[in-house]
């Protein structure tokens, strides 16, 4: 069993997610750009990683560690099917909310489909998401990661409703850290925008990057390795007094 909930570090400072090696971990949203990189990642360490998505799992090889599934966080019986597959086996160590849309509008411009969407997605999905696969951890331990946006602590004029779900999310995650204690942790990262599928088209704009990149107080745009390394912080027991935060990985764009 791996300690991921509510327990003191190891002191394993030359190693500090030592305690991730032969965890349970489930990715949503785990084909997409930062969902994959966390795949990976967590395999690296030595995990058995869940990887859940829409999209239909292509022709590439599996990863070793990887079980891919295509599950839908829209759709509750989807990720129930997942679960009681799970349930045959280890239970979860850890699950990381990875999935997003977005869908760019400003607030006055947002049609009802639109917002619909957006919120089924983005806020409901992880709703759904920790009430399947997070509440049995509650039996025996475990750490929730859910991926924030900057977006929900700064206003951005064309991210506006994308921004207030990650709001959203970060409040529910201030709610399930305390409702989860003392066994869960519950904890989220709100990057800046860093180049992935999602943001493919303004990364392919000079002028946005450059822009960017100018109001970010460290000058530089955010990568995956960066989300994925503060994901494992927050996962293991190396954040083990850490429940109920969100990690502005934002460069000092917040502060500005």
């Amino acid at each position: 069993m791996a300690k991921l909930g509510n327990f003191p570090p190891s002191g394993d400072y030359a190693f500090p997610y030592r305690d991730l090696v032969g965890a349970q971990v489930l990715v949503t949203g785990g084909r997409g750009t930062l969902g994959a990189a966390l795949c990976r990642g967590f395999v690296s360490l030595g995990a058995k990683v869940w990887c859940l998505d829409v999209s239909a799992v292509g022709d590439e090889p599996d990863t070793a560690g990887v079980i891919h599934r295509v599950a839908d966080v829209r759709e509750r019986s989807s990720l129930q099917a997942v679960q009681a597959e799970i349930a045959l086996g280890e239970p979860l160590d850890v699950l990381v909310n990875a999935h997003g849309i977005q869908i760019r509008s400003d607030f006055a411009g947002c049609d009802e489909d639109t917002w619909m969407t957006l919120t089924d997605v983005n806020l409901n999905g992880v709703y759904r998401s920790c009430q399947v696969f997070g509440e049995p951890m509650r039996e025996r331990g475990g750490a929730i990661v859910n991926i924030g946006s900057v977006n929900g602590v700064v206003v951005s004029g064309k991210g506006t409703p994308y921004g207030i779900q990650k709001a959203a999310v970060s409040h529910l995650t201030k709610v399930l850290a305390v409702e989860w204690a003392p066994l869960v942790r519950v904890n989220a990262v709100a990057p800046t925008a860093i180049p992935s599928g999602m943001t493919r088209d303004l990364f392919a704009n000079p002028a946005y990057v450059s822009s960017k990149v100018q109001s970010i107080p460290l000058k530089r745009a955010g990568t995956e390795e960066d989300i994925v390394h503060a994901v494992m912080f927050l996962a293991s027991s190396a954040s083990g007094l850490v429940t109920g935060h969100t990690l502005m990985m934002d460069g000092g764009l917040s502060l500005v």
